[in-house]
């Protein structure tokens, strides 16, 4: 069911009227700061990366997909032994976009999958669960069809891998370099 809606989401970008619209690739990396505490103890924060494919579906409407890697190493709380984690949140959602003169801003709503894996003397933990994310940014043109793109994410997934609830959610910063392909050009060239 899970994997089905972000299925879901990759389809419908690639659906009828998302071809004929301009698509937008971006490579992003950002800067993750854990909500939870115990998190943030054993953790701390660190670089996310990823990448989004987003298009217009209609007047200051997108819709996005994408995919990011969070992997750190820490010490348990304890026995001070090593434990690793990694985060891969997957997912997509819609945001409304306005432009302001050269500069344009935008907030979105969507869902993410997050794949949830942690190593360590005590044991592993695999986990996967459906979690909320928001966030706000504008973007510019900065050379043809070449944008650099500010955002700020909140996230928000509770999940129980062991005996106690953590919510693997946070605040993320971040730029990402961004191009895109008008939906015109790509099908006047399939008609070549």
């Amino acid at each position: 069911m899970k994997k089905s809606i972000v299925l879901l989401l990759f389809f419908l970008l690639l659906s009828g009227s998302a071809i004929a619209a301009d698509v937008t690739f971006k490579l992003k990396g950002s800067y993750f700061h854990p909500h939870e505490t115990a998190f943030k103890d054993i953790y701390g924060g660190g670089v996310m990366y990823g990448v989004e494919a987003s298009t217009e579906i209609s007047r200051h409407l997108e819709m996005w997909i994408d995919g990011g890697y969070f992997s750190k190493k820490g010490e348990l709380s304890l026995t001070r032994e090593e434990t690793k984690l990694r985060i891969i949140p997957v997912g997509g959602g819609l945001r409304y976009t306005l432009s302001l003169g050269s500069i344009h801003a935008y907030a979105g709503i969507g869902i993410n999958y997050y794949l949830y894996n942690e190593t360590n003397p005590i044991g592993d933990v695999n986990w996967g669960k459906l979690g909320g994310i928001i966030n706000v940014g504008s973007f510019i043109k900065i050379r043809g069809n070449w944008i650099i793109d500010f955002i700020v994410c909140y996230s928000y997934c509770e999940m129980q891998p062991a005996d106690f609830k953590i919510n693997i959610g946070g605040i993320e910063a971040g730029v990402r370099l961004g191009y895109s392909i008008r939906g015109k050009e790509r099908l006047s060239k399939q008609k070549i």
